[in-house]
């Protein structure tokens, strides 16, 4: 019996490399806004909208609550500084693929107006451009939520640049399957790799037992005590 499980475990160790493990990978959770009037809150609260998000842009999950998920915006983008907070589930739609563009990348022009009746030589007009996260309703008045030199805040709509950027139209290339993605037809490579490993198992399993299979002595022959 033991040399029955050493044969066994030498297989074993002969067979288990040509095995491939797959690595398990998680990939980050997206959801898209899907309305209109979609809020990133900063509480799970609906007192506390920060800013409207632009539909049908993403924004990232990161946590699950009863009406709310917890969620990252503009998050690992280049020049800008994620902000966290909360959105409706009901608002936003969550989807089985990584976005290659999640968020809006859009900068505004804010042109700032001093009053008036100063001296001459005086500056009474300046444009700056700020990141634009998103809109914000004051009132009657329309503001942005921007980031301006690292600071966030909310600028006049009336102050600032039309708003001209496309929809991000992801979701319907992904609803529309690719030709090219359909499988291809198998060309027996996963078939020829099994006879591999079965070969080498036999031979493997065959070298073990010439190895460790006890030999038969040869009877010696009886002397002849007359000679």
């Amino acid at each position: 019996m033991k040399k029955i499980a050493l044969l066994l475990a030498l297989a074993a160790v002969w067979v288990i490399p040509f095995f491939p493990v797959a690595a398990e990978e998680s990939s980050p959770l997206y959801a898209r806004v899907t309305k209109a009037y979609t809020y990133l809150y900063e509480q799970p609260d609906a007192d506390s909208g920060l800013f409207i998000l632009p539909e049908t842009y993403f924004v990232r999950v990161t946590g699950e609550l009863t009406e709310y998920y917890a969620v990252e915006y503009l998050s690992g983008t280049a020049n800008r500084t994620a902000v966290r907070g909360y959105c409706l589930r009901s608002d936003v739609e969550l989807v089985d693929y990584v976005p290659e563009t999640p968020f809006l990348v859009y900068d505004t022009t804010v042109t700032f107006r001093t009053s008036e009746g100063l001296p001459d030589g005086f500056f009474t007009e300046y444009e700056v451009t700020a990141a634009f996260y998103g809109t914000f309703s004051y009132g009657s008045s329309t503001c942005y939520y921007v980031e301006l030199e690292g600071e966030f805040g909310y600028v006049p709509a009336s102050s600032c640049s039309p708003l001209s950027y496309p929809p991000n139209t992801e979701h319907t290339q992904e609803e529309t399957p690719d030709p090219s993605d359909e499988p291809k037809s198998s060309d027996g490579s996963g078939l020829l790799n099994v006879v591999l490993v079965c070969a080498l198992v036999v031979t493997a399993l065959g070298a073990l037992y010439f190895l460790f299979h006890p030999r038969k002595e040869k009877p010696r022959e009886e002397e002849d005590p007359f000679t």
